[in-house]
């Protein structure tokens, strides 16, 4: 799905392989499951949810694992590296 400058309202949807520009979610329940990638540029989002499934959800699991075994570093540069800033404490490798 490409959307752009659309409004979405009390409705699901599935984010992979999805484009979302300028739109505007009101009350929406978005669902990632890590098959594709999605964009998301300049949206607006009011009172929406989040789920993850799949390989998403794995994904985080595994951060939540690594973090409570003590690789607090490695978790907080990868958000480090999310937010555009380099944390030379742990090296994030893409693939």
């Amino acid at each position: 799905m490409i959307a752009r400058k659309q409004k979405f309202k009390d409705v699901t949807i599935f984010l992979d392989g999805s484009s979302f520009i300028e739109c505007t979610f009101e009350r929406c329940t978005f669902v990632y499951s890590g098959l594709m990638l999605v964009a998301l540029e300049d949206n607006s989002f009011k009172e929406c949810k989040w789920q993850f499934s799949g390989s998403a959800q794995n994904t985080l699991a595994f951060m939540g694992a690594l973090y409570g075994g003590g690789l607090h570093d490695l978790i907080e540069a990868t958000f480090d590296n999310i937010r555009g800033k380099a944390n030379p404490a742990a090296v994030i490798t893409k693939h």
